[in-house]
């Protein structure tokens, strides 16, 4: 029983994982796309990359560093 429950819950991770890596790849190359002809989607584009290094590295660093101290 043990087994199917870790088979189950790593399968939906998977799903959703999935379902965010598409996300996210549509999302950029649409503000790709529209940064190569305008210079507000490039400032957008910008700062999403911004906030996604902030999101996946920069936040998790102060987390871990504020758990540590």
């Amino acid at each position: 029983m043990k087994k199917k429950n870790k088979n189950w819950l790593q399968e939906t991770s998977l799903k959703i994982t999935d379902k965010v890596t598409s996300w996210h790849h549509k999302f950029f190359t649409f503000l790709i796309n529209k940064s190569r002809k305008s210079v507000w989607f490039t400032l957008v584009l910008l700062f999403i990359c911004l906030y996604e290094i902030a999101e996946h590295f920069i936040i998790p660093a102060i987390l871990i560093w504020w758990g540590l101290k």
